[in-house]
């Protein structure tokens, strides 16, 4: 009798599993269908590679700037290239960011190498300042004009968050930068 009864209470729990399982999957097919709209924008001035990343999808646009199905058409024509653009761009910095703080870890770190990351990193910056205009650029072209004073707010609205983090030092705590005290 108890190997029944154990055997019941294997049987339901093996079906609550299986069921857990297929709510699962079920949960992830209908949410990958409904977020094929949803395209999304890493603006590269806060991309992942710096400190917050400030994501916008298509949708956003759309609905913030009232973008018609043409206007649609045209964004989905210029925004893939520029996202596969600060994709790569941003893993380059990843990349030279990370050998940088290996070269600063050793014990007799080479000037010259650090001089040269700071500069990869000085330029891929600038492509990425260059790309974000490219980018704006193509998104006012397709724009009407009250289009653009919003489109205008929302891209400042990016800009002055990164003015922001400059001003505020990001790194720095506590009068602090890299563990070295700042002078008075």
């Amino acid at each position: 009798m108890k190997a029944a009864n154990k055997n019941n209470w294997m049987v339901w729990a093996i079906a609550v599993l299986a069921i857990m399982n297929l709510a699962t999957l079920i949960t992830i097919v209908y949410h990958k269908n409904n977020s094929s709209d949803k395209e999304l924008v890493v603006i590269p001035d806060q991309s992942q590679s710096e400190s917050t990343s400030v994501n916008y999808s298509g949708r956003y646009f759309k609905d913030e700037l009232n973008l018609s199905g043409e206007q649609m058409k045209s964004f989905s024509e210029f925004n893939p290239e520029f996202r596969r653009n600060v994709m790569a761009i941003n893993q380059s910095l990843d990349m030279k960011r990370h050998e940088m703080l290996v070269e600063m870890a050793e014990e007799n770190c080479d000037t010259n190498r650090l001089n040269l990351l700071s500069d990869s990193i000085g330029y891929l910056h600038a492509r990425l300042k260059k790309q974000t205009y490219l980018y704006y650029i193509d998104f006012k072209r397709i724009c009407n004009e009250e289009q653009q004073k919003k489109l205008e707010q929302l891209f400042g609205e990016i800009f002055n968050s990164d003015i922001q983090m400059v001003k505020q030092g990001r790194g720095v705590q506590g009068g602090r930068r890299y563990g070295r005290q700042t002078p008075n």
